[in-house]
């Protein structure tokens, strides 16, 4: 009796918290239109001074 005691409280809790979660307000921002958005090829194009990726490779090392 005592295990469905505690199962029905948590289960009670689970279900308010979810319910707040639901009804909760967000502040989201609309997202912007196609003249607004973020430009990936002027980004690339405009990219200056970043680190240059350098790689070892010792694939064929014998000893």
């Amino acid at each position: 009796m005592r295990r469905i005691g505690l199962f029905a409280i948590a289960a009670a809790m689970i279900a308010t918290g979810v319910g707040v979660w639901a009804t909760s307000a967000t502040n989201a921002r609309v997202s912007p239109s196609m003249g607004q958005g973020i430009e990936p090829l002027q980004m690339m194009m405009n990219a200056k001074g970043l680190a240059a990726a350098e790689l070892a490779d010792y694939t064929f090392v014998f000893h």
